[in-house]
């Protein structure tokens, strides 16, 4: 009889687990991050260390591109690869104290 009380609460536990996992990942972003000082800001794109960048129209980083100045230490999350010509810039964060 105990062991028909234990498997519901593993599998109940496994389940809260899970979903505290999946909570996890979900904060976490999504693609590559190329962090670097901003050497460049023209209209909808965005040079991070001589690497130009077109970014994504209404991403969080569009959002962001009027508050950007150069010489600011930042981290650029990209929508692919960083050699590929066709990856773009969905999201910027400037490093604290900049």
């Amino acid at each position: 009889m105990r062991l028909f009380r234990i498997i519901p609460a593993l599998a109940a536990g496994l389940a809260g687990a899970m979903l505290a996992v999946g909570a996890a990942q979900a904060n976490q972003l999504a693609g590559p991050i190329v962090t670097g000082t901003l050497t460049s800001v023209q209209g909808d794109s965005v040079t991070v260390n001589g690497q130009t960048y077109t970014v994504v129209p209404g991403s969080p980083a569009e959002e962001e591109l009027s508050s950007l100045t150069t010489g600011q230490q930042v981290d650029v999350q990209l929508n692919g690869p960083a050699s590929s010509p066709d990856t773009e810039v969905v999201n910027v964060v400037v490093h604290q104290g900049q």
